[in-house]
């Protein structure tokens, strides 16, 4: 049965209580991603500051979280994001969201802010604010070793940390929960302004579903799936890197700060065959988050160079591509260990590579100099220029701090025309697609809901891969309608707590039978599928609140006047008008106040 309590911590008056969450809730919006938007949307003051003590830091489980069945591992952190103003929701696999469903929490509410450095401790229903004194300045690794030690009993204590970018609380810094990361958005910025370092969780209790031959029988039929699919296969024997040669050859993955989708020499050396054989032992090494029967995660395991015996969870295609070909690095090892400094510092690696690609361009162009980078020469192709930058960008110190803040916070400071390339939308950096290839990738970058998110939905597999069908990626017709269709599917992926990769061998008919089974809930799937829609609009409500409309929902110049297939105005403009259509906002991208009111928001 999902566990119907959230903790609501304040930190300024060191408060803690629990609250039943009302059915009426849970059935509206499941857990994760949607629940804490209902709490956000009604509790937030509208304006505030994201690192004032008024902004709620929301870590939900979703309802499924913690089930004995694969990729059902998922949590959501949520806050409004000091990085683009926006709602921001970031997601994380691994085992933490699994011990808080263990130790009988739906989720954490926090607000206020501590008067001195504190983390949290929880052992099922113990909830203590402890000092934190002595972790401040540590990075994430050693402060999750640190607590681990001091708080683990016949179970292992489970660590959310941020690290020193997050202290500092630098726009790009993330939560770490062991090696997994809540990354995107700056939530660990928001974190730190709560001068919270951490939360750590040990639970004895268990998952329970409601109906357990339904749930048995589900699973089998999930797992089954899974034996039989293609697409498992090779991300079990890959991971995400499978995408490098693929997306490669499609001429989508991004090179040199976006200028380019494909390069042979690159993806050749940063391909998935080449990290397997280089890092992972030939793909032996697996890591795999709790019940998963996919297993995409390896251990990297550096052998030779400067930073000979690293070990590293990934590295994954995001950060290869950002952290490599987009800074024209072509060495998986190099790219490995930046993949772990940033994780180290506390640092999103998506946008960490977007930004100092930006930079090494503004250097090349002679934008900025030897005097602004402390004298690195911040070069395409610079390993040493790239790891520099990241302990500039991690530790605070030197020239190149300021870039721990984005790409649109570096432009501003730069001027000279930088806008144009500076890779974001919102201020969120763009992923690893290249939006010119891919009309509703570029359309579904322009109205996510966090800023450029190529999971909002991700619709390069169908337009470009041909996954689920095949779409002529430069048309524009119908691309609104489908990034509304997959914006309603993915927020119910995050609002009930599985691995996106679950869709890999599974669909929603075979999630709601697993959801009823876990909850009880007798749901259908017209009211399964307007769960979707429902927090689909009150996340583009909470935006709308704050002061995001149709002038908010474009692209960069580079996007929009250069290369071979930019994303026109004229296109751009039909492709909003549909999505508007088809979601139900006015022409102005603003959802209608009856809209709020037939969905029961309000």
């Amino acid at each position: 049965m999902i566990s119907p309590t959230i903790i609501r911590i304040d930190l300024s008056n060191k408060k803690v209580k629990c609250e039943n969450i009302p059915a009426t809730l849970l059935r509206k919006f499941m857990g994760g991603k949607g629940l804490a938007a209902h709490y956000l949307y009604n509790e937030n003051p509208p304006g505030c500051d994201p690192l004032s003590p008024d902004n709620l830091l929301a870590i939900m489980n979703g309802p499924l979280t913690g089930a004995p069945a694969t990729n059902c591992v998922n949590f959501a952190v949520c806050a409004k994001s000091p990085l683009t103003g926006t709602w921001n929701d970031s997601h994380c696999n691994g085992w933490w969201g699994t011990e808080l469903r263990r130790a009988g929490y739906m989720g954490i509410i926090i607000n206020g802010q501590a008067d001195s450095q504190v983390y949290i401790n929880i052992v099922d229903d113990k909830v203590e604010i402890l000092d934190a004194a002595d972790l401040w300045g540590v990075d994430t690794f050693s402060t999750q070793a640190v607590l681990k030690k001091r708080h683990s009993t016949n179970r292992e204590a489970r660590v959310l940390t941020i690290g020193t970018a997050g202290e500092r609380m630098t726009k790009l810094a993330g939560i770490f929960a062991e090696n997994r990361t809540a990354a995107r958005g700056g939530l660990g910025a928001v974190m730190g302004s709560k001068h919270l370092k951490a939360v750590v969780v040990s639970g004895h209790g268990k998952f329970e579903p409601a109906d357990l031959e339904a749930f048995r029988a589900i699973r089998k039929k999930i797992n089954q799936k899974v034996r039989t699919s293609t697409g498992v296969e090779n991300l079990r024997n890959m991971g995400t890197s499978e995408l490098v040669e693929i997306v490669n050859e499609t001429g989508g993955w991004s090179n040199r700060n976006y200028t380019s989708g494909r390069d042979d020499k690159l993806s050749e050396h940063l391909d998935g065959f080449a990290i397997k054989e280089k890092l992972w032992d030939g793909g032996s090494r697996r890591r795999p988050c709790p019940g998963c029967a996919i297993q995409c995660s390896h251990l990297a395991v550096v052998q030779e160079g400067q930073y000979r015996g690293l070990t590293h969870d990934g590295p994954e295609f995001e950060s290869i591509t950002l952290l490599g070909s987009n800074c024209d690095i072509d060495d998986p090892v190099a790219v490995t260990t930046c993949e772990h400094l940033c994780d180290t510092y506390g640092l999103d690696s998506i946008s960490t590579g977007s930004t100092i690609a930006f930079l090494m361009e503004c250097y090349e162009r002679g934008l900025i100099s030897k005097e602004d980078t402390d004298g690195v020469e911040l070069t395409f192709g610079s390993v040493d220029a790239l790891i520099e930058t990241i302990h500039m960008m991690g530790s605070g110190e030197g020239a190149l701090a300021f870039a721990a803040n984005g790409t649109r916070d570096a432009s501003e400071r730069i001027g000279q025309g930088t806008e144009d390339f500076a890779m974001n939308v919102k201020g969120l950096e763009i992923p690893a697609y290249l939006p010119q290839t891919a009309k509703g990738q570029a359309l579904a970058y322009a109205v996510s809901d966090r800023g450029a998110c190529h999971l909002r939905p991700w619709t390069y597999g169908k337009e470009v891969l041909g996954r689920g069908g095949q779409l002529d990626p430069m048309a524009t017709a119908g691309k609104g309608e489908m990034v509304w269709d997959g914006q309603q599917r993915n927020a119910i992926y995050d609002s009930i707590g599985i691995c996106k990769f679950f869709t890999y061998a599974a669909g929603l008919d075979e999630l709601l039978e697993l959801y009823t089974a876990s909850t009880g809930f007798d749901m259908n799937r017209n009211e399964f599928d307007m769960v979707g829609r429902r927090v689909a609009v009150l996340t583009r409500a909470f935006n709308n609140r704050e002061g995001f409309g149709r002038d908010q929902d474009t692209l960069p110049g580079r996007v929009m006047k250069s290369g071979s297939n930019p994303v026109t105005d004229l296109e751009l403009d039909a492709m909003l008008d549909e999505f508007y259509d088809s979601s139900g906002f006015t022409s102005d991208g603003i959802v209608p106040e009856q809209l709020l009111i037939e969905l029961g928001i309000k």
